[in-house]
């Protein structure tokens, strides 16, 4: 039956497509969203995400741990998309490594000669430090979410 041979051949071909816009980028590991923790490296393991959330340059991805920035929307558990840069504008949610052991996701800030890290929740205090304490390893451009 040549209709459902074709039908078959279109399936295959979104398939196909549907891959082709897939970007399969490094898990990096679990990243504290509210105390700091050690990054956790792990190069085996891959994220695939939709082409459309990543755009140009060098992506990563990491799994959130903690609550210090549910009111940015981001939750215990999320996977967030990271674009490797190392310089981002006020008011960016950053990847940001203190005193080069110390990898934290908050929001930036620059005021009076230091660096803020702004976490989005109360219950957390935001933490200066001097700009040579912060080195910016990403900023965020996009998370995913299961719902289990």
């Amino acid at each position: 039956d040549n209709s459902r041979a074709s039908h078959q051949t279109r399936e295959i071909n979104a398939v196909i497509a549907n891959a082709a816009n897939m970007r399969s980028l490094p898990m990096q590991g679990r990243i504290a969203a509210g105390t700091p923790i050690e990054a956790i490296r792990d190069d085996n393991t891959t994220v695939d995400v939709p082409s459309a959330m990543v755009g140009s340059g060098k992506h990563y991805a990491l799994e959130i741990d903690g609550d210090s920035m549910i009111k940015a929307g981001i939750n215990d558990g999320d996977t967030v998309i990271i674009k490797e840069c190392n310089n981002a504008e006020d008011g960016a949610i950053v990847v940001a490594l203190v005193d080069g052991e110390e990898v934290t996701l908050k929001r930036i800030k620059r005021e009076k000669g230091k660096v803020i890290l702004i976490p989005e929740n109360d219950a957390y205090e935001p933490r200066s430090f001097e700009p040579n304490r912060v080195q910016i390893q990403g900023r965020l451009v996009s998370l995913m979410r299961t719902y289990h």
